[in-house]
This record gives C-alpha cells, sequence and structure tokens, in this order.
C-alpha cells in the first residue's frame, strides 16, 4: 500500500493547542489532576505579579518522576485515552498538561525529583518551537529557574509546573498599572474557588491540601450536607455494562432555613440557577458543576428558579469516559442513551421535591407533607393538560365568605372565575427573574391590627362551625397565611 507520512508542523499545531478551550481556572484544575494522581498530600500554587513578567507556579510533594517518565508526560498525546488506568488516575488523552499550560503561558517549565533520583528538568518555549519549526524540547531551565531548583532541592520528592510568558494573562501589562493588577488578583479568586468546588471531597477527607500564595483553600460542598434541613435521597447504583454509577439527591433547606451567611456560601461561585442540576463526578473529582445534562421529559430541562434547591450528585469510574463523551477539558459529560430515562426518572423526583420546598417557603424541613396537610389559598389544577389555579373553597376565609352570603352565591362564583382565569403567571415570572430580592413575605405592610381582625373572623367562623377553641388555633396555625404568625394565633 503506498502512503505519504503527512506530518503536522509544529509550530501550527503547538498554536492550535492553545485553543482547545481552558480558562485560567479549569487549566489549573487540569494540573492538579497529575498532582492528585501522583499522590501529593499538598499542592503550593504561587501567583506573583510584575506585569508582563508575571509568572504561576504549581508545586507538589507527590511522587515524582524520573527523567525518562518527565519527557515522556512533556510529550503531546503521550497516552492513549484506550488505556487501561488505576481507577484514581484523573487523566485520558495525555494532554492535559501540555494544553492546560499552552492555553495560559508561552514557556512552560516542568522540574521533578523522584525518591533516591536528580531533579530532572524540561521546558517547552512556544517562541523556539516556532522559529525552529520542530518538537525542540529543551533541557536546561536556565538561571531563571533557580529558585524552583532550590525548592525542589529541599524536598525528598515532587514536581513543580512552572508558566512564564503569561500572554494571554498579562500581556503587555506594567508592573505598575493598578487596574491590570486588580484583574491579575481577582483571576486568583476565580482560581480559589474553582478548585475549593472541582476538589471539595479531596479537601474534605484530608488527603490534599491545596494553598494558594501560602492560604490552604476551604472546601466549597455544593450540597450542604451538614445542614439538618437539607434532604437526601438514598444512594441508588445504576449499572452500565460492566461498570457501576452512583446516583444521589439533595434538596437544599429554602432560604427562609439558612442564615444570610449559608444563603450566601451555597449559592456558589456562580450562583442558585446556574449550580442547580447534576454534578458529575470522576474518581471524586467534579467535572460538571450543576448541569441538566440534556435530560427531561417530554422536553429537556432548562434552569429555572424554582430548581435552585435541586442538585443531584452522580459518580462515575474512569472506565466509561468515552460512554460519556468526556472532553480533553473535562468540562462537559452526555449521558449515554441506555440511562437517560433512568436518570430522568430519578431526577424528576428530586425535581418535585424541589420544587415544592421552594413554593412552601422551606416549612417542611427535610420532608414533603401529605397535601392535607397544610391547607392553602390557591390550588394547581390540571386543565386540558395545562395548569391552571384555583381559590381553593376550602379555606376558611372562603368559607366564610359563602357562609355569609349563602351557599349558592352566582356574584362570588363570578367573581372568584374572574380572579382564577386572569391569574398573571407570566407577568410574576418576569417579576421574580429580573428582580433581585425575594417578593415580599404575607400581610408585608398590612397594618397590623387588621390583620389581626382578619384571624380573628377565620377564628370565629371555625368556632362557630362546632370546633373548639384549641382545635380552631392549631387548624389555622396550618393554614396559609395565618401560620406566619404564631403570635397573633396566641392571643386568640
Amino acid at each position: 500500500m503506498k502512503y505519504d507520512i503527512a506530518e503536522p508542523k509544529p509550530g501550527s499545531l503547538i498554536e492550535s493547542l492553545r485553543s482547545v478551550g481552558y480558562n485560567l481556572s479549569t487549566a489549573i484544575a487540569d494540573i492538579l489532576d497529575n498532582s492528585i494522581a501522583a499522590r501529593a498530600k499538598n499542592v503550593w500554587l504561587d501567583f506573583r505579579w510584575a506585569g508582563d513578567k508575571s509568572h504561576i507556579s504549581i508545586c507538589d510533594d507527590g511522587c515524582g518522576m524520573l527523567e525518562d517518565q518527565l519527557v515522556e508526560a512533556m510529550r503531546p498525546g503521550s497516552r492513549s485515552p484506550l488505556e487501561h488506568r488505576d481507577p484514581s488516575d484523573l487523566g485520558r488523552f495525555g494532554l492535559g498538561l501540555k494544553t492546560a499550560s499552552f492555553s495560559q503561558c508561552r514557556k512552560l517549565t516542568v522540574l521533578s525529583k523522584a525518591e533516591g533520583a536528580d531533579i530532572a528538568s524540561r521546558i517547552w518555549d512556544l517562541d523556539y518551537v516556532s522559529t525552529h519549526n520542530e518538537w525542540r524540547l529543551l533541557r536546561d531551565a536556565g538561571e531563571e529557574a533557580r529558585p524552583l531548583l532550590d525548592r525542589l532541592s529541599a524536598m525528598e520528592t515532587g514536581t513543580i509546573v512552572h508558566w512564564s510568558q503569561l500572554d494571554r494573562i498579562t500581556c503587555g501589562e506594567n508592573t505598575g498599572d493598578t487596574v491590570a493588577h486588580a484583574r491579575f488578583n481577582t483571576a486568583i479568586d476565580q482560581v480559589r474557588n474553582h478548585l475549593a468546588m472541582t476538589f471539595h471531597r479531596h479537601i474534605e477527607d484530608g488527603s490534599v491540601i491545596i494553598h494558594i500564595n501560602d492560604h490552604a483553600i476551604a472546601p466549597w460542598n455544593p450540597f450542604l450536607e451538614h445542614h439538618t434541613a437539607t434532604y437526601r435521597t438514598p444512594q441508588e447504583a445504576i449499572r452500565f455494562g460492566n461498570s457501576t454509577i452512583y446516583f444521589r439527591g439533595y434538596v437544599l433547606p429554602h432560604k427562609d432555613m439558612l442564615s444570610e451567611e449559608e444563603f450566601k456560601i451555597a449559592a456558589g461561585p456562580h450562583g442558585w440557577v446556574a449550580h442547580q442540576g447534576f454534578y458529575v463526578y470522576r474518581s471524586r473529582r467534579l467535572l460538571v458543576p450543576g448541569d441538566w445534562l440534556h435530560l427531561g421529559r417530554p422536553s429537556q430541562w432548562t434552569k429555572q428558579e424554582h430548581c435552585n434547591l435541586a442538585r443531584i450528585r452522580l459518580d462515575l469510574p474512569n472506565e466509561t469516559d468515552a460512554e460519556w463523551h468526556l472532553d480533553v477539558k473535562k468540562s462537559t459529560a452526555r449521558p449515554p442513551p441506555i440511562i437517560r430515562d433512568r436518570l430522568s426518572e430519578l431526577a424528576e423526583s428530586v425535581r418535585a421535591r424541589a420544587r415544592s420546598v421552594f413554593a412552601h417557603r422551606g416549612r417542611y424541613g427535610t420532608r414533603i407533607p401529605a397535601v392535607e396537610d397544610f391547607v392553602r389559598p390557591w390550588e394547581t389544577v390540571t386543565r386540558d393538560g395545562h395548569t391552571a389555579y384555583r381559590i381553593n373553597r376550602q379555606h376558611p376565609a372562603v368559607k366564610s365568605v359563602f357562609e355569609h352570603l349563602g351557599e349558592s352565591s352566582p356574584e362570588l362564583d363570578s367573581l372568584l372565575r374572574v380572579l382564577e382565569e386572569t391569574v398573571p403567571v407570566q407577568q410574576i415570572w418576569l417579576d421574580m427573574a429580573e428582580q433581585t430580592r425575594d417578593p415580599a413575605p404575607p400581610f408585608d405592610g398590612v397594618d397590623f391590627a387588621l390583620l389581626r381582625a382578619d384571624i380573628r373572623r377565620a377564628f370565629d367562623f371555625l368556632v362557630s362551625a362546632g370546633i373548639g377553641a384549641v382545635t380552631a388555633r392549631a387548624q389555622l396555625a396550618s393554614i396559609e397565611p395565618y401560620n406566619h404568625f404564631p403570635q397573633l394565633l396566641a392571643e386568640l
């Protein structure tokens, strides 16, 4: 068979590898994957501001690499995604170190020290590769790497990844540029938030401590697992080929059950709406921080306010990477068709519970009561396949009016129908989406004496219907909106 060798041009290909789509946070997370795979107990990130000479280093105390191992690790595409890997291995394509680094800098220096071996060093200088148009991996780190060599010499084992010529971060900026310096500091905060989320399980179990400029990162657990009002489904194992994935749903407490600080923290780096949905983990490393994964029946679910409290944990083994269509950046996942229906079914139950807690302001704690537990002024009904809202004729305030006017009151029936048929649902949703604060609570701004009179009127109606005073008070405590005012109920 005749053929030609069509080798890619190094200068062109290496520039293309810079455009995989990383940002600074996801690029650094990819480097940390290697540190965790090397069983590092500590990872130190150092961000040094110096204008366009700023640099970033990631140092770990993992097992390190021998010289031939380092050369192989620096080779683009050093491993096939089809190779069998250790269950704790967070890599797949053999590209992460290179593509993540190239996306942020033009010069990548790696120094590594294995047990009982000398320090090995290799450098990718993209300008040097482009000039010579050959895959020339430099060996001498040069004098500028002296502080890195000194640091690694003092360690038993470890690896340092050093980024310089940060053209994607500090290109052409001056050291004294305060705006640029502030932007650099903001990037550090974004990295901190991303790593706290991505590696929270590793940090929580103490398997690794991540430091940024000598300050340890606190983990961000998206499931608020320490809170007593957080609802958890049982963990469900879903068989898939020769592998098993694990599903567990969480419904977070309503804002009314959280302190202001708890609510702010639970919102996450990108806010409540962004962080609802599935959290996909591989080897306990977070890949997808909240997404509905194009699931849903009959149509795909979108992120909406009423599902803010729904968060679902999915744990994948790394042998299912191809089936889940994980990309090089480890930031997207797509469920295999064979389990989509099961995932949708399990997720819908979590979404339904989250909607109920959201709608009823968290009064239920960790359970959803039966419908009869609460008497509400409005009911949700389905009519011709569409959702509609009716005024509850069994609500004491409504029943008392019917009793006063007579059981058959066409005028009152007509009024209630007008109200029911003109509920401004779209306007309510628009207002909720546009405003930054919660809607006004029941009777907010209403004269207290008027409210007291309304509750007294409902109480008198129940007593006149033959219900004892103690029972009447208990019933009012389970009737909206009177249940919000226990102090007034106590006066009855």
